[in-house]
């Protein structure tokens, strides 16, 4: 295990009962260490947040909600899920006990492996679906669902880790500042473009999980954040067999479903999700799932590997990795990229006023709705042009074909009555 002797917290009481021993992991928001309890003489998973979350006017906004969500997260009971034990501040503090999962985490597997087989990748979503599942049934929505938060045991058993955290933060930041946090590699467009969320949110990242798990990248990259953000809300995630074409199309739909753009287009939660997945699996042949795709050159498109050997290490700059760093993206940043609409944000409306161009990303396919637009128009154009055609043929059969008739015909009685109706 890694320790971080220089941490200043390694080696201090916190709250007068966990006694931190050392460092295992430092993300975006937070912190965690290997900590005993020395009321009931066990480890645990000390989360301790990021300092600056709780400064400023906000400050007190953050603590009231992050402590509201860990009671909520406490009352989640399920296998699949990391069990969150206590809550509480001290000093300056603001920190999380959960259950120790001695072993490592989905990401390190992933860099060790590259890709998985199709068979374990439905695995793995199964189970993370599974967790999921019990949290929506509950109301709960996880918000940043990544393999850093998907733990492995020392017997490879799967947990979810950090309920709770992602909805405090960005709640307090979406509402004072316009601001959304998240590893934009997984964010949802609804959650990039408006700021709201709902279970959906989470069984979308869950497709770009498998996704990633399946070819070793994840469906959109780029070089900064904001880059990735706009082909989130832009571009439709490819077929995994566009990749590899043995892929059988049932995977295909699977995942293009669990990460549709629209969130209407997605199963509703991870409960109908994983009922997708389980149904999906059960149609293909067993050959197929034993197979895995020839890891992309260059490895990993995400992550790089961790600076050092430990459980769950992440990088100590979480901005090293543009594709998954935990980015801010903030409301002007959206708007110059064209990512918004009138921005519902928390309770607090934002109104878009600064229109601007899309980042000098790659060019990128038409959307598909573009295309429904392009059909659309298309129809009322010849609906228009039908429809003045109509009036011309009849035009010209009332006065070219049956010319209006002469006085000196009419008097004459020469002229049809049908043709006084023209």
């Amino acid at each position: 295990m890694a320790t971080v002797t220089t941490d200043p917290l390694v080696g201090r009481l916190v709250d007068g009962r966990y006694e931190v021993v050392s460092r295992i992991a430092r993300g975006g928001m937070a912190t965690v260490y290997l900590a005993v309890d020395r009321r009931l003489e066990r480890e645990v998973a000390l989360k301790v947040m990021h300092p600056h979350l709780a400064e400023g006017a906000s400050g007190a906004d953050f603590v009231s909600r992050f402590r509201r969500e860990a009671r909520a997260a406490a009352r989640l009971t399920h296998p699949g899920l990391v069990a969150v034990y206590d809550q509480g501040l001290d000093g300056d503090t603001s920190y999380l006990t959960m259950e120790y999962v001695a072993g490592s985490n989905l990401r390190r597997t992933m860099l060790t492996e590259r890709t998985l087989t199709l068979g374990r990748t439905l695995d793995v979503l199964d189970h993370v679906l599974d967790a999921l599942a019990a949290a929506h049934r509950a109301g709960l929505v996880h918000r940043d669902i990544k393999p850093e938060n998907v733990l492995l045991d020392t017997e490879g058993r799967l947990k979810v880790t950090d309920f709770g955290l992602a909805r405090a933060v960005n709640e307090v930041t979406a509402t004072t500042t316009g601001t959304i946090l998240g590893t934009v590699a997984y964010l949802s467009p609804e959650l990039i473009a408006t700021g709201t969320c709902d279970a959906r949110t989470d069984v979308y990242a869950a497709g770009i999980l498998a996704y990633e798990m399946l070819l070793g990248t994840v469906p959109h990259t780029g070089t900064t954040p904001i880059q990735v953000a706009f082909q989130h809300v832009n571009n439709d995630v490819p077929p995994p067999s566009d990749v590899a074409p043995w892929i059988p199309p049932e995977v295909d739909d699977l995942l293009c479903a669990l990460a549709a753009r629209d969130p209407a287009d997605r199963p509703a939660d991870a409960g109908a999700a994983l009922a997708l997945v389980r149904s999906t699996r059960a149609a293909l042949d067993p050959a197929d799932l034993e197979r895995r795709v020839d890891p992309p050159a260059g490895g990993s498109a995400v992550v790089p590997p961790p600076p050092g050997p430990g459980p769950r290490t992440e990088p100590d700059d979480p901005s090293a990795a543009a594709t998954a760093s935990l980015a801010a993206l903030s409301l002007r940043d959206r708007e110059a990229a064209g990512l918004t609409e009138p921005l519902a944000v928390g309770h607090v409306v934002a109104p878009t006023t600064r229109p601007g161009p899309p980042p000098p990303a790659a060019p990128t396919p038409a959307r598909r709705r573009g295309h429904g637009r392009v059909v659309v128009w298309s129809l009322v154009v010849l609906l228009v042009l039908a429809g003045v055609g109509g009036g011309a043929a009849w035009w010209f059969s009332s006065c070219v074909l049956y010319p209006s008739p002469r006085p000196r015909d009419r008097q004459n009685g020469r002229v049809p009555s049908w043709a006084w109706k023209m």
